[in-house]
Protein backbone atom coordinates (compact mmCIF):
# COMPACT_ATOMS: atom_id res chain seq x y z
CA UNK A 1 0.00 0.00 0.00
CA UNK A 2 1.04 3.57 -0.72
CA UNK A 3 0.15 6.48 1.58
CA UNK A 4 0.52 10.12 0.52
CA UNK A 5 0.94 12.91 3.07
CA UNK A 6 0.90 16.46 1.77
CA UNK A 7 1.44 19.97 3.01
CA UNK A 8 -1.04 22.54 1.68
CA UNK A 9 0.17 26.15 1.19
CA UNK A 10 2.92 26.25 -1.44
CA UNK A 11 2.60 22.51 -2.05
CA UNK A 12 -0.83 21.13 -2.99
CA UNK A 13 -2.16 24.70 -2.96
CA UNK A 14 -0.41 27.41 -4.99
CA UNK A 15 1.32 29.93 -2.74
CA UNK A 16 -0.48 32.99 -4.15
CA UNK A 17 -3.88 31.65 -5.27
CA UNK A 18 -4.49 28.78 -2.81
CA UNK A 19 -5.69 26.77 -5.83
CA UNK A 20 -5.15 23.02 -6.35
CA UNK A 21 -6.52 23.04 -9.91
CA UNK A 22 -3.21 22.05 -11.51
CA UNK A 23 -3.03 19.00 -9.22
CA UNK A 24 -6.42 17.58 -10.19
CA UNK A 25 -5.04 14.85 -12.52
CA UNK A 26 -2.87 13.41 -9.75
CA UNK A 27 -5.67 13.78 -7.20
CA UNK A 28 -7.95 11.79 -9.50
CA UNK A 29 -5.21 9.21 -9.98
CA UNK A 30 -4.87 8.68 -6.22
CA UNK A 31 -8.61 8.22 -5.77
CA UNK A 32 -8.90 5.79 -8.68
CA UNK A 33 -5.90 3.80 -7.40
CA UNK A 34 -7.21 3.65 -3.84
CA UNK A 35 -4.20 5.51 -2.46
CA UNK A 36 -5.10 7.38 0.75
CA UNK A 37 -4.29 11.10 0.82
CA UNK A 38 -3.62 12.69 4.22
CA UNK A 39 -3.52 16.46 4.53
CA UNK A 40 -0.73 17.79 6.77
CA UNK A 41 -0.70 21.53 7.37
CA UNK A 42 -0.07 24.38 9.74
CA UNK A 43 -3.75 25.20 9.21
CA UNK A 44 -6.40 24.49 11.82
CA UNK A 45 -8.96 21.72 11.57
CA UNK A 46 -11.64 24.37 11.10
CA UNK A 47 -10.01 25.70 7.93
CA UNK A 48 -8.85 22.31 6.60
CA UNK A 49 -12.21 20.59 6.96
CA UNK A 50 -13.90 22.37 3.99
CA UNK A 51 -11.00 21.39 1.71
CA UNK A 52 -11.12 17.78 2.92
CA UNK A 53 -14.84 17.69 2.18
CA UNK A 54 -14.29 19.28 -1.23
CA UNK A 55 -11.73 16.58 -2.04
CA UNK A 56 -14.03 13.89 -0.57
CA UNK A 57 -11.35 12.78 1.90
CA UNK A 58 -12.27 10.66 4.91
CA UNK A 59 -8.72 10.18 6.16
CA UNK A 60 -7.30 11.71 9.37
CA UNK A 61 -5.64 15.13 9.04
CA UNK A 62 -2.43 16.44 10.57
CA UNK A 63 -3.33 19.92 11.82
CA UNK A 64 -1.37 22.88 13.14
CA UNK A 65 2.05 21.56 12.05
CA UNK A 66 1.57 18.21 13.75
CA UNK A 67 0.48 19.65 17.08
CA UNK A 68 -2.77 17.69 16.64
CA UNK A 69 -4.35 14.97 14.52
CA UNK A 70 -8.00 15.41 13.55
CA UNK A 71 -10.06 12.29 13.06
CA UNK A 72 -8.34 10.15 15.69
CA UNK A 73 -9.82 9.75 19.14
CA UNK A 74 -7.61 10.80 22.05
CA UNK A 75 -4.78 11.80 19.69
CA UNK A 76 -4.17 15.04 21.58
CA UNK A 77 -4.94 13.92 25.13
CA UNK A 78 -2.63 15.60 27.62
CA UNK A 79 -0.96 17.87 25.06
CA UNK A 80 -0.40 21.58 25.73
CA UNK A 81 -3.15 23.77 24.33
CA UNK A 82 -3.39 27.18 22.67
CA UNK A 83 -4.05 28.96 25.97
CA UNK A 84 -0.73 27.63 27.30
CA UNK A 85 1.11 29.21 24.36
CA UNK A 86 -0.54 32.59 24.81
CA UNK A 87 0.25 32.52 28.54
CA UNK A 88 3.90 31.75 27.75
CA UNK A 89 4.13 34.63 25.27
CA UNK A 90 2.90 36.99 28.00
CA UNK A 91 5.88 35.95 30.17
CA UNK A 92 8.56 36.60 27.53
CA UNK A 93 10.45 39.92 27.96
CA UNK A 94 8.92 42.67 25.77
CA UNK A 95 12.26 43.29 24.00
CA UNK A 96 11.98 39.76 22.53
CA UNK A 97 8.22 39.26 22.56
CA UNK A 98 7.75 42.45 20.53
CA UNK A 99 9.37 40.83 17.49
CA UNK A 100 6.63 38.19 17.24
CA UNK A 101 3.09 39.00 16.18
CA UNK A 102 0.73 36.01 16.20
CA UNK A 103 -2.81 35.34 15.06
CA UNK A 104 -3.97 35.91 18.62
CA UNK A 105 -2.57 39.45 18.45
CA UNK A 106 -4.31 40.28 15.17
CA UNK A 107 -7.92 39.14 15.03
CA UNK A 108 -9.75 38.00 11.91
CA UNK A 109 -9.45 41.21 9.88
CA UNK A 110 -5.66 41.40 10.17
CA UNK A 111 -5.32 37.65 9.59
CA UNK A 112 -7.29 38.19 6.39
CA UNK A 113 -5.03 41.08 5.34
CA UNK A 114 -1.85 39.13 6.12
CA UNK A 115 -2.91 35.92 4.36
CA UNK A 116 -5.19 37.13 1.59
CA UNK A 117 -7.93 34.86 2.92
CA UNK A 118 -11.58 35.95 2.88
CA UNK A 119 -12.78 37.07 6.29
CA UNK A 120 -14.75 33.87 6.96
CA UNK A 121 -11.67 31.77 6.15
CA UNK A 122 -9.52 34.03 8.32
CA UNK A 123 -11.88 33.43 11.23
CA UNK A 124 -11.41 29.68 10.79
CA UNK A 125 -7.64 30.20 10.65
CA UNK A 126 -7.87 32.00 13.98
CA UNK A 127 -9.68 29.08 15.61
CA UNK A 128 -6.51 27.68 17.17
CA UNK A 129 -6.30 24.64 19.45
CA UNK A 130 -2.63 23.69 19.65
CA UNK A 131 -0.33 26.27 18.00
CA UNK A 132 0.21 29.95 17.24
CA UNK A 133 1.43 31.08 13.81
CA UNK A 134 2.71 34.58 13.29
CA UNK A 135 5.43 36.80 11.86
CA UNK A 136 8.93 37.25 13.29
CA UNK A 137 10.69 40.54 12.45
CA UNK A 138 13.69 40.41 14.77
CA UNK A 139 17.34 39.47 14.25
CA UNK A 140 18.65 35.91 14.13
CA UNK A 141 20.31 36.52 17.50
CA UNK A 142 17.01 37.58 19.07
CA UNK A 143 15.30 34.57 17.49
CA UNK A 144 17.79 32.26 19.20
CA UNK A 145 16.81 33.80 22.54
CA UNK A 146 13.12 33.45 21.63
CA UNK A 147 13.62 29.78 20.74
CA UNK A 148 15.48 29.09 23.98
CA UNK A 149 12.69 30.61 26.08
CA UNK A 150 10.09 28.56 24.23
CA UNK A 151 12.06 25.32 24.52
CA UNK A 152 12.49 25.76 28.26
CA UNK A 153 8.69 25.55 28.52
CA UNK A 154 8.24 22.58 26.17
CA UNK A 155 7.53 24.47 22.94
CA UNK A 156 9.49 25.39 19.83
CA UNK A 157 9.22 27.76 16.87
CA UNK A 158 8.94 26.27 13.38
CA UNK A 159 9.60 28.46 10.36
CA UNK A 160 7.34 27.65 7.42
CA UNK A 161 6.83 29.10 3.97
CA UNK A 162 4.63 31.94 5.19
CA UNK A 163 4.66 32.03 8.99
CA UNK A 164 6.69 31.09 12.05
CA UNK A 165 4.60 28.80 14.27
CA UNK A 166 4.91 28.23 18.00
CA UNK A 167 3.88 24.72 18.93
CA UNK A 168 4.63 21.81 21.30
CA UNK A 169 7.88 19.94 20.67
CA UNK A 170 6.41 17.56 18.13
CA UNK A 171 6.30 17.59 14.34
CA UNK A 172 4.42 16.56 11.24
CA UNK A 173 6.82 13.61 11.07
CA UNK A 174 5.68 12.23 14.43
CA UNK A 175 2.03 12.71 13.53
CA UNK A 176 2.65 11.00 10.19
CA UNK A 177 4.05 7.92 11.96
CA UNK A 178 1.00 7.83 14.21
CA UNK A 179 -1.36 7.78 11.24
CA UNK A 180 0.76 5.38 9.15
CA UNK A 181 0.54 2.81 11.95
CA UNK A 182 -3.21 2.61 11.32
CA UNK A 183 -2.54 1.33 7.80
CA UNK A 184 -0.20 -1.51 8.76
CA UNK A 185 -1.43 -4.83 7.41
CA UNK A 186 -2.42 -7.71 9.74
CA UNK A 187 0.80 -9.46 8.71
CA UNK A 188 2.84 -6.45 9.83
CA UNK A 189 3.65 -5.05 6.39
CA UNK A 190 4.12 -1.29 6.53
CA UNK A 191 2.85 1.07 3.81
CA UNK A 192 5.18 2.95 1.48
CA UNK A 193 4.95 6.58 2.52
CA UNK A 194 5.27 9.55 0.18
CA UNK A 195 5.42 13.02 1.72
CA UNK A 196 5.29 16.36 -0.11
CA UNK A 197 6.16 19.77 1.31
CA UNK A 198 7.92 23.06 0.63
CA UNK A 199 9.01 24.59 3.95
CA UNK A 200 11.20 24.06 6.99
CA UNK A 201 8.17 22.84 8.91
CA UNK A 202 7.92 19.93 6.45
CA UNK A 203 11.49 18.65 6.86
CA UNK A 204 10.73 16.11 9.61
CA UNK A 205 7.91 14.66 7.53
CA UNK A 206 9.94 14.62 4.30
CA UNK A 207 12.91 12.89 5.92
CA UNK A 208 10.77 10.33 7.78
CA UNK A 209 8.91 9.23 4.64
CA UNK A 210 10.10 6.50 2.31
CA UNK A 211 10.07 9.16 -0.42
CA UNK A 212 10.00 12.91 0.18
CA UNK A 213 9.17 15.42 -2.54
CA UNK A 214 10.24 19.04 -2.05
CA UNK A 215 7.99 21.36 -4.03
CA UNK A 216 9.74 24.49 -5.34
CA UNK A 217 8.46 27.71 -3.80
CA UNK A 218 10.08 31.00 -4.95
CA UNK A 219 8.50 32.81 -1.99
CA UNK A 220 11.27 31.54 0.30
CA UNK A 221 14.80 30.18 0.13
CA UNK A 222 15.20 26.57 -1.02
CA UNK A 223 15.44 23.95 1.71
CA UNK A 224 18.97 22.81 2.53
CA UNK A 225 20.12 19.34 1.40
CA UNK A 226 18.04 16.80 3.30
CA UNK A 227 18.85 13.44 4.83
CA UNK A 228 18.50 10.77 2.14
CA UNK A 229 18.58 13.21 -0.76
CA UNK A 230 21.88 11.89 -2.14
CA UNK A 231 20.37 8.38 -2.20
CA UNK A 232 17.34 9.47 -4.21
CA UNK A 233 14.97 9.24 -1.26
CA UNK A 234 14.30 12.99 -1.46
CA UNK A 235 13.25 14.48 -4.80
CA UNK A 236 12.80 18.13 -5.81
CA UNK A 237 10.40 19.66 -8.28
CA UNK A 238 11.22 22.33 -10.82
CA UNK A 239 7.61 23.42 -11.18
CA UNK A 240 6.01 25.25 -8.27
CA UNK A 241 2.86 24.59 -6.27
CA UNK A 242 0.09 22.38 -7.56
CA UNK A 243 1.75 21.91 -10.97
CA UNK A 244 4.93 20.59 -9.32
CA UNK A 245 2.84 18.44 -6.97
CA UNK A 246 0.96 16.92 -9.90
CA UNK A 247 4.03 16.13 -12.00
CA UNK A 248 6.26 14.77 -9.26
CA UNK A 249 3.60 12.67 -7.57
CA UNK A 250 2.35 11.14 -10.81
CA UNK A 251 5.90 10.20 -11.84
CA UNK A 252 6.73 8.65 -8.46
CA UNK A 253 3.46 6.69 -8.24
CA UNK A 254 4.10 5.42 -11.78
CA UNK A 255 7.50 4.17 -10.71
CA UNK A 256 6.27 2.55 -7.50
CA UNK A 257 3.32 0.81 -9.13
CA UNK A 258 5.50 -0.41 -12.00
CA UNK A 259 7.95 -1.84 -9.48
CA UNK A 260 5.19 -3.64 -7.58
CA UNK A 261 4.13 -5.42 -10.78
CA UNK A 262 7.66 -6.25 -11.95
Amino acid sequence: MILVFTDLDGTLLDHETYSYAAAEPALKRLKESGIPLILASSKTEAEMRPLAQELALETPMIVENGAGVAGLEDSTSGQPCYEDIRALLDKIPPSIRGHFQGFGDWGAEKISARTGLPLASAERAGTRRFSEPGVWDGTDADFEIFETLLEESGFHAVRGGRFTTIMPQTSKGEAMAQIAALYMSPSGDTPTIIALGDGENDIAMLEAADYGIVIANPAHAPLPPLKGERDGKILRSELTGAAGWNKMLNELVDRLLAGSHA
